[in-house]
């Protein structure tokens, strides 16, 4: 059939993609060690859709937004989040539910989003930037990704949980740590056995993820007592109390929706606030102007939510580390039914990888993409392009409902470091890597603290209007 045929391509007269034949297990192996070099390896020898195998499953690799865009927008009923997200998380929630039932969730999950919700977040943002920046001393050397990481979820305890519900931030890191363990165990090819096995670590994890929802469904009934509060379960609650008025919705779901948010948001968070620190670091001429333009906007006062668009160059930063190292670099979907791609058959229960990183280093979206250059995203006019060339926070109906949130408090956070100390790099060159699922340095981030020259420090800004 012709590829210029108006008429619905019939699969089975198509041919499959490119790729390696056999090796499942190698792919295993090159994945597991770095899956972003593996990308691009199959990407640099078999082109812009690759399909591949591991032991039992079928993968076919995207690499050009047209075809990205192919399965977000115009195959989007075709596909659906696979079963990946679900083992992760074990009960279906916004990040895994699909159709009807994700439009639903992602309705109810939007408030806690909202402008003003927000508003309300960026005071925690900032208190806890400050006390995170004030428990530094010069010539500290600490691991950047542990001192974000400790921001994140402190921010997280307070903006979820509330000021009234003090949150141990090593209760949310024992989670999290179970979470992965929990994780990992769902991988097992007999995956209820291995966590049904009453293991050391896998009853310890077990214990920190009942810890944790206690204190959710704690501040479930608190929220039901008092419809006044600000913190992002009270908001989630509210929202899903008022569209079922009966609460058909179980506390279980309000639990599984909040562990999703607090688990995509730290990791991304913390992850992000480490490159930014990475990049200033190796980049001089990068970091002195964020300062300059801390210093100019800010002059001395803490930031308010009311700067955020002032902050124009930080914001920039921001953008730059999440186009050139950014922590969600791929997105997956299922296949439904064979269909077409590209002129190539996809057969049905392929996993579709769509990597997101390769078009954000094409040069023909993104001059000198190796470089780290804030400044791209400041020109005037902004340079056009696919929505799928930049898309660190997804896209379409799964484009993430948090993202104000993240790019505000990265923001605020970097803004608040930036005023006082340069968080220099020990090791020369690029850090280790992990990224099977989230691009993030392997080892830590280990960094010197200086003292900035002229730092000055003032009081809080006054509130302000909505950015």
């Amino acid at each position: 059939m012709s590829p210029l045929s108006t008429s619905v391509p019939d699969p089975s007269a198509c041919p499959g993609p490119p790729g390696p034949r056999g090796q499942r297990l190698r792919n295993l192996t090159r994945r597991v060690r770095g899956t972003a070099s593996f990308f691009e390896d199959l990407h640099g020898r078999y082109g812009d859709i690759v399909e591949y195998r591991i032991l039992g499953k079928r993968y076919c690799l995207l690499f050009r937004p047209d075809l990205m865009e192919e399965v977000i927008a115009q195959e989007r009923t075709s596909f659906r989040k696979g079963a990946q997200e679900r083992k992760a998380m074990e009960n279906d929630c916004i990040i895994t539910a699909n159709g009807a039932d994700h439009e639903r969730r992602r309705s109810l999950v939007q408030p806690s989003f909202r402008p003003r919700a927000i508003e309300a977040y960026s005071h925690h943002m900032v208190d806890e930037a400050v006390r995170h920046r004030d428990s530094l001393r010069e010539g500290d050397r600490i691991d950047m990704d542990d001192l974000a990481t400790d921001l994140s979820l402190a921010v997280a305890g307070r903006c979820f949980f509330g000021d009234d519900q003090p949150v141990d931030t090593q209760l949310m890191k024992d989670f999290l740590a179970g979470f992965r363990w929990m994780f990992a165990l769902g991988h097992f090819p007999l995956d209820k056995l291995a966590k049904a096995v009453p293991l050391p670590r896998t009853r310890a994890a077990r214990r920190h993820i009942h810890e944790l929802d206690t204190l959710v469904y704690e501040t479930i009934d608190r929220a039901r007592d008092n419809g006044n509060r600000d913190d992002l379960i009270s908001h989630l609650v509210t929202a899903w109390d008022r569209d079922r008025p009966n609460r058909d919705f179980t506390e279980s779901e309000l639990k599984d929706e909040i562990f999703a948010i607090l688990i995509a948001s730290h990791v991304t968070i913390a992850a992000t606030l480490t490159w930014c620190v990475y990049h200033l670091s190796r980049h001089p001429t990068v970091r002195n102007r964020l300062e300059q333009e801390v210093d100019e906007v800010l002059g001395g006062r803490l930031p308010g939510f009311g700067d955020f668009p002032k902050l124009a160059y930080v914001r920039a930063v921001v953008d730059e580390a999440l186009r050139i190292t950014p922590p969600v670099f791929y997105l997956g979907r299922v296949a439904l039914h064979d269909l077409v791609i590209g002129g190539y058959r996809i057969r049905k229960d392929t996993i579709v990888q769509l990597s997101t990183r390769t078009p954000m280093y094409d040069e023909q979206y993104f001059r000198e993409p190796e470089r780290f250059m804030p400044e791209r995203w400041l020109e005037t006019p902004r340079p056009e392009f696919p929505r799928l060339a930049y898309a660190p926070f997804g896209t379409g109906i799964r484009f993430c409902s948090g993202f104000r949130f993240a790019l505000l408090e990265l923001v605020l956070s970097l803004s608040v470091l930036g005023q006082r100390w340069r968080l220099d790099v020990v090791n020369p060159g690029f850090p280790p890597v992990t990224d099977v699922l989230f691009y993030k340095t392997r080892n830590g981030l280990p960094v010197v603290v200086r003292q900035r020259e002229n730092a000055t420090l003032g009081a809080r800004a006054a509130p302000s209007a909505e950015c």
